[in-house]
Formats: C-alpha cells, structure tokens, sequence
C-alpha cells in the first residue's frame, strides 16, 4: 500500500468513523416536516411542545454553510472507577462555503495497548495535504486531489445532532439570548444515536444543547452508558461552535513540504 492511500485510509477511518470514533448514519430519506413555533425567539424546528430533529440540523447545517466558524469535538470513554479508557479531540476550522478547511485530530488510549493517533489536515476544494504519525516521532506528509467530500464529510456534525433528536426525546428547558437550551433524559430510540462502534446497548443518557435563534447548535453535551466488551463505560461526548464569523482558515507550513502521490500506485 503506497503512502497516499494509507493516508486515505488513515483519514477515512478516523474521521469517518471506522477507527472507534463515531459511526456514520445509514443512508435515509427525509422529509420535509412542518415547524413548529410559538413566536419570535424559537429556533427552526422548536418550539415550547415539540422539536423536529431533521429542520433544526438542517437549520445547522444551513446556517454554518454561510460562514467560518470552528468546531471542537471531545469525547471521553471512562470504565466504572472513572479511569480514561479512550479519549478523541478533533478541532475544525471551516472557512464560509466549506471549500477550505484545515484540523486536526487526536486520539489516545489505555485499553489493552497505549496507542496514540494523530493527524494534521488542510485542503483548499482542490487538494488535501494530510500529515500523520505511522510511528512516533516519524510524521508522514501526502496530498492528492480531492475526490467526493474531502477528508471530512460532515463539518457541522449535522448527522450527530440528527441522530440525538431522533434517539432522545428533547424538550426546551430554558430561552437564553434569543435562543433556547434543549434538554432531554429518555431515549425514544436508541439505535439512532451516533456511537463509538467499539461501544453498544446504549442508556441512561443525558443530553444538553444550546440553540441560537437561526437554529445554529452553539453547545452539546451527551453523556450515557453503554457496553463495551465485559465491562460497562461511560460515554461522554461535548460539541462547541466558536469563533463564528471570525474564524482565519491557515495553510499550515507543512503542507509546503508534502509529496503529490496518485491514488492509483
């Protein structure tokens, strides 16, 4: 295997979701839903008696798509003593349109081996350039060109939020600055949540988001049990939108010193 396509297998894996850090949704249809709304203040798809998952993550989604902003994504899975079992942070910086972007990402574990991932990426639409670590200390530098979606097909974690709305029954708990914050404490669902897939049989969730009036999902905070293997763990997962509107897209220095390679060697 060349090294470009195991930097695209490497980025596909850990981004997408294969390596144990969230799944991907099953492919659905959705169809438009009426939305509710009691008056000015309330997001798309809430109001004071019901949320309509699939309008407020299109509302995300739609809203984010017209400017920059960064995303940071942190989950944490603990055993019952609360020992750090595998913890991911992931952080984007998304420039208006999502044609340029760059992050990085980095996962650690203590389960069975100490084993440490990390990547570095940036692309401009045309080209990704991906730096990663096949072994300590030696960091390896591709690019190519972008094919599909690039290395990260859901900047906005619309599907998360999706998969929540879907899985908990939400209810707004308080309306803050124009917006509201979005609670809930029961699945409705539970095989619509997004999960690690090293992880099943999902319960006792608690979740928290904090919703902008334009429907832009500022702040998330999921926690729930879940099995893993013979012991049972905890799930922790927080989601921040942050520096909206304000957010500077930079082409890492490391990028200059990449090697063009071919998908096809």
């Amino acid at each position: 295997m060349t090294r470009a396509v195991a930097a695209v297998v490497t980025l596909a894996l850990v981004l997408a979701g294969c390596s144990g850090f969230v799944q991907q949704d099953s492919p659905e249809t959705v169809t438009p839903a009426a939305v509710p709304t009691d008056g000015a203040g309330y997001p798309p798809g809430v109001s004071d008696g019901a949320v309509v998952p699939s309008t407020l993550a299109s509302a995300h989604a739609r809203t984010l798509t017209t400017t920059n902003y960064t995303l940071v994504t942190r989950q944490r899975v603990t055993d019952r003593n609360g020992t750090v079992l595998r913890r991911s942070n992931h952080t984007r910086y998304v420039a208006a349109n999502n044609g340029t972007y760059a992050g990085h990402f980095r996962q650690n574990g203590t389960e069975l081996n100490v084993f440490t991932t990390r990547i570095d990426y940036w692309t401009n639409g045309s080209i990704v350039a991906a730096q990663y670590d096949e072994r300590a200390g030696r960091p390896h530098r591709v690019k190519w060109t972008v094919r599909n979606d690039g290395p990260v097909s859901d900047l906005s974690e619309r599907r998360t939020i999706l998969g929540i709305g879907e899985a908990v029954d939400l209810s707004v708990a308080d309306r803050v600055d124009g917006g509201v914050v979005l609670v809930g404490t029961r699945f409705t669902n539970p095989d619509r949540l997004v999960t690690p897939l090293f992880v099943s049989d999902p319960r006792n969730v608690s979740v928290r988001l904090r919703v902008s009036h334009d429907g832009t999902v500022e702040a998330l905070r999921l926690a729930f049990d879940a099995e893993r293997s013979d012991q049972r763990v905890r799930v922790r997962q927080d989601i921040r939108v942050t520096d909206v509107g304000s957010t500077t897209v930079v082409k890492p220095e490391w990028v200059a010193n990449t090697t063009q390679r071919s998908l096809r060697q």
